[in-house]
């Protein structure tokens, strides 16, 4: 009877490691979308002065938060909840009151997205440093 017990506490043992180690990995585990992006955005609807034609981009993906900036917003914060297909949606109010909206998709190393900040509308291409 006592070499059942082992056996059967030794299996349980096991199991537990077996279910514990994936669980410990994915607590670590970084979201694939994580990092720095580079690009441009350049301008596809919109004549106001402050709608520059192209325009350096900066992106930092960290988590459910991504920051950009180009020259006329800096270091704005947006949650981000990318799909599984990498779809994302999201709008975000500044503390001015403007609104900006992206919609857009990460594919591999590369965001392809649209943003709205009235009255300029740009398209996103930026590649993960």
């Amino acid at each position: 009877m006592s070499k059942e017990i082992s056996y059967s506490r030794r299996l349980a043992a096991a199991s537990g490691l077996c279910l514990a180690v994936p669980a410990i990995a994915a607590l670590g585990a970084e979201h694939k979308s994580d990092g720095i992006y580079l690009g441009k955005r350049v301008l596809i609807k919109g004549s106001d002065p402050y709608c520059p034609a192209e325009d350096d981009v900066s992106i930092i993906i960290h988590g459910e938060t991504l920051l950009f900036t180009d020259s006329a917003l800096q270091k704005v914060r947006i949650m981000f909840y990318p799909s599984p297909d990498g779809s994302f949606g999201e709008i975000s109010t500044g503390e001015r009151g403007d609104t900006v909206e992206i919609h857009g998709r990460i594919v591999g190393d590369f965001i392809e997205a649209d943003i709205t900040n009235s009255p300029c509308k740009h398209h996103w291409h930026l590649k993960k440093e």
